[in-house]
């Protein structure tokens, strides 16, 4: 497989369950795609979790958060067994107005010839 379809197959996966996950307020869809324990990295300290760290319903009752504009997902690195990521997107509430600009890494690899998350770094501004 080139590069083109590697990224082709991690973009399909990150959208079919990290966004549908985050969609639906369900972190069992993400869970299918990440390897626990998973390194979340914020604020400066790296922890290992059990769970997925961020739970979409809770952060859209914590801030109202409705949908998301100017998203943007690029793949900068991979290869047949890792992949690093970046999301990028403005957060809204329902009438339209900002909430937050978010920009994610997340780092992926290979296990059993399928993509898994393996760590996450998050920060909102």
């Amino acid at each position: 497989m080139d590069n083109e379809q590697l990224k082709d197959e991690l973009r399909s996966l990150y959208m079919d369950f990290y966004v549908e996950g985050f969609k639906n307020n369900d972190v069992s869809i993400i869970d299918k795609i990440v390897r626990y324990p998973i390194a979340y990295i914020k604020m400066g300290n790296v922890e290992m979790r059990d769970s997925y760290p961020v739970d979409p319903k809770q952060l859209k009752e914590k801030t109202g958060w409705d949908h998301s504009i100017d998203w943007k997902f690029d793949i900068p690195a991979i290869n047949e067994s890792s992949a690093h990521a970046i999301a990028t997107a403005t957060r809204c509430r329902a009438d339209g107005s900002i909430i937050e600009h978010v920009h994610g890494f997340y780092a992926f690899t290979r296990v059993d010839g399928e993509w898994k998350m393996y760590a996450l770094a998050d920060t909102t501004f």
